[in-house]
């Protein structure tokens, strides 16, 4: 479309922008008052690449209030949910892609490498019957810094069940899409080691692996799942928030909140950000750090 109209709530009242353009202009009216123009300035719309995620299986992205608060342990709990779970159909293959579009301070903090580990663990502690679990972990992409300690891009392991296994194999595949060295905020990290990555490169990026072989998985059980960084409204490698970044996928989210003093107005915020953006919130999780915070976020959440 060479121009978007988006009607609010007043039937006078609309939005119209050109996706192509960095300046939006708001048009408010009501009965009462004449039409009325406001500029926004500083709004970015990426359209030089078509959009389109594929609808044939789950995919999820998970976000959080703020940084260490654990959105790689969940990540790390829904795919050994998916991948291990008894209760799974024993001839049914099943495959779980774990996603991580940006990482710093790789490769000493790797996000994929905890989920490609901690799932293996789990398999063997648990010794699924009938099944066998092949996991990988996958770097697509790093600063020349980074580049410099990786001592592998790829890694894979193979690990059996007990009993028979065939028919009822289980996969993990972990991919980080680009990382960089130091260990702050992505778009500080790109002006300190260079490596920048364009939103538009990097929603690319996203968007093939999201489709990579999935026309070759119709019997196989697939569920993906994208972990942002940081915080929800933390910025992307080119400083823009990560919430307006991913917003043309609009994926259904998780969103991990915080259980500590002050959590629940973090939790709030950016639940409340994802939702403007029009995101869809299907579940909250957060640590229980003895505060009672759930409560508060469940009274607050509970007509929403």
């Amino acid at each position: 479309l060479n121009s978007v109209a988006v009607f609010l709530c007043h039937p006078l009242c609309s939005l119209s922008f050109s996706p192509s353009a960095m300046l939006s202009i708001f048009i408010l009216a009501s009965p009462s008052r004449p039409f009325s123009l406001f500029h926004v300035h500083g709004l970015r719309f990426l359209s030089s690449i078509s959009i389109s995620m594929p609808l044939s299986h789950p995919i999820y992205t998970v976000w959080a209030a703020n940084t260490g608060l654990g959105k790689t342990l969940v990540s790390a709990g829904l795919a050994s949910s998916v991948l291990l779970s008894p209760n799974s159909r024993p001839s049914k293959s099943s495959e779980f892609r774990y996603i991580k579009p940006v990482q710093t301070g790789f490769p000493s903090d790797s996000d994929s490498r905890f989920v490609f580990n901690k799932v293996s663990d789990i398999f063997r502690s648990r010794r699924v019957a009938g099944t066998s679990l092949i996991a990988s972990n996958h770097v697509l992409k790093a600063s020349a810094s980074a580049a410099r300690e990786v001592s592998g891009w790829y890694e894979e392991k193979t690990m059996e069940g007990e009993g028979d296994c065939l028919g009822s194999s289980r996969r993990l595949n972990c991919t980080t899409l680009c990382a960089w060295k130091e260990a702050v905020s992505p778009h500080l990290a790109v002006e300190r080691e260079a490596g920048g990555v364009e939103d538009e490169e990097l929603l690319g990026m996203v968007q093939s692996y999201l489709w990579k072989e999935v026309d070759d998985k119709e019997r196989v059980e697939l569920w993906t799942v994208i972990e942002t960084a940081g915080g929800v409204a933390s910025p992307g490698p080119s400083g823009t928030l990560q919430c307006d970044l991913y917003r043309p996928f609009r994926i259904p989210a998780v969103l991990v909140g915080d259980g500590r003093l002050g959590g629940i107005s973090g939790t709030v915020s950016a639940y409340e950000s994802l939702k403007l953006r029009g995101y869809d919130v299907v579940a909250i999780v957060l640590e229980d750090c003895g505060l009672a915070n759930d409560g508060s976020l469940l009274s607050y959440l509970h007509n929403r």
